[in-house]
């Protein structure tokens, strides 16, 4: 866990400034916003069991997450070098750091202080470690991956396979709540900028990633493992559903926002290492 929440803090940029800075800081506060009201909501009508199979532990874990990936991927068609780089802010909600804030100070869950400190050290190491070698941080980026699948294996390994095939209509209907989230975030998000853009539905997405928070969030407060289970199968289907709903609706928004002469075609983005995320080559001569 350590580990992959040092990769994850080693992809903030804090020499990051300008309108990447506030488009990240923009992002990252409608996660936190959303994971708070979810709380709320989950609290006041379901308590932590939540509904039809899916718990507030797995459906804040799904609501606070986002496909950092796929965001980035989306960028290259429909942003530009300002949306690429506000992900450098908006990374912070990778990893289970968000989800432990927002149950721990809801109160529906018990997340003592030194759980909170143990998650934050190693992202603060990382952002300071990535932000001084270039070369670490292009390593761990290509870390992520492998540690992924290395927790996914542990993690897999203490799961009952009934409850992960019985996961799996609800696991369909939390990535349904997810991709229509996109929908709400994309016109939250248009709110604070001049310039429309369509990826603010990118947000309605679900990050593989997460599938790793509820064990993560139960080693804090062991009152919700038996949530655990479920709600790992449950976000691992939720980020297949939402990989391939979200680039069709950041496609119809943004053909939505020409249509209406809001926007026009932007250059090519920028990925985090500078270098162009579509190869110039490609271009008609």
């Amino acid at each position: 866990m350590g580990i992959f929440l040092l990769i994850c803090g080693s992809s903030i940029n804090i020499r990051q400034a300008g309108l990447p800075l506030y488009k990240g800081a923009v992002l990252l506060s409608l996660k936190f916003i959303a994971g708070a009201l979810a709380v709320w909501l989950m609290g006041a009508f379901f308590g932590p069991a939540g509904f039809i199979g899916i718990s507030t532990l797995a459906f804040v874990a799904c609501i606070t997450s986002s496909n950092s990936s796929l965001y980035i991927a989306l960028c290259s068609n429909y942003g530009d070098a300002s949306d690429s780089g506000a992900i450098s802010v908006f990374c912070v909600k990778d990893g289970p750091f968000v989800t432990m804030v927002v149950l721990g100070v809801s109160g529906l869950a018990n997340i003592p202080f030194s759980a909170l400190l143990s998650m934050l050290i190693p992202l603060i190491i990382g952002m300071m470690w990535g932000n001084l070698d270039e070369k670490f941080k292009q390593l761990c980026a290509s870390a992520q991956p492998l540690v992924i699948i290395i927790m996914s294996f542990a993690i897999g390994a203490n799961s009952s396979m009934n409850t992960v095939f019985t996961a799996g209509l609800s696991g369909i209907v939390l990535g349904v709540i997810s991709a229509l989230t996109g929908i709400v975030f994309y016109f939250l998000y248009n709110l604070f900028l001049k310039k429309k853009t369509a990826l603010g539905a990118a947000l309605g997405t679900t990050a593989a990633s997460s599938a790793l928070t509820p064990a993560m969030v139960a080693q804090a407060d062991p009152l919700l493992q038996p949530f655990v289970d479920a709600a790992t199968a449950q976000l691992a289907t939720a980020s297949i559903i939402t990989m391939l709903t979200a680039p069709l609706l950041v496609a119809w928004f943004d053909k939505r926002l020409k249509a209406k002469g809001l926007i026009t075609a932007p250059a090519p983005a920028e990925s985090l290492t500078g270098q162009p995320l579509t190869d110039p080559a490609d271009k008609p001569k």
